[in-house]
């Protein structure tokens, strides 16, 4: 549990330095690129400890989940990985809906959540779920203060926005088959 925990302050810590003066800091002293990199390996290193924290923690049961809860990461998996799909392309969802990628990570977080009843599980899927809610929180009062209106308010699609749902739809299928030898759990209902 102790790596998990390792992990996840990590990942969230370097997740939080740009909430600070100290992000706008170091790059102006070090470089964007150098910068990003380190970012990039620190959070890299931060997941790296909790996928392997959370595959070595004991089981500690906080709850049952309901009957049929695995039902529910099944739903909300799909339109996830379509959210976080879309904040990679330059389509008009990405500006319509401001933050696919924390919309995305809190249907994650919130499917996981219903379908594990255990310690590590609601570290791990309870921390992305306080961050993603928080940040989401913290960035509409951000643009708020700038007196900014919303970018879209149409629903108009573009290609990449197309692009974006067989991606996410590609994804969702992939991780849904091989849920088993990457998170180490097999999806109940993967073998039907």
């Amino acid at each position: 549990m102790t790596i998990l925990i390792i992990g996840i302050i990590v990942f969230f810590g370097i997740h939080l330095i740009p909430i600070f003066a100290l992000k706008e800091r170091l790059i102006d002293k070090c470089g964007r690129l150098p910068y990003m990199g380190v970012f990039s390996v620190v959070a890299g290193l931060g997941l790296a400890f909790i996928i392997y924290g959370k595959a070595s923690a004991p089981f500690v049961a906080i709850w049952q989940p309901i009957i049929g809860s695995h039902w529910v990461p099944v739903i909300l998996m799909l339109p996830a990985s379509i959210l976080i799909s879309w904040a990679y392309v330059p389509g008009n969802m990405k500006n319509t809906l401001q933050h696919p990628m924390l919309m995305g990570v809190t249907l994650f977080s919130v499917a996981h959540l219903f379908a594990n009843g255990d310690l590590a599980s609601l570290l791990l899927f309870g921390s992305f779920l306080i961050y993603s809610l928080m940040t989401m929180l913290r960035l509409s009062k951000k643009s708020n203060s700038n007196d900014t209106k919303l970018k879209g308010s149409k629903l108009k699609m573009n290609r990449w926005d197309g692009m974006a749902i067989v991606a996410g739809s590609l994804v969702y299928v992939l991780v849904f088959l091989y849920h088993s030898k990457i998170a180490g759990v097999a999806i109940p209902l993967a073998s039907i």
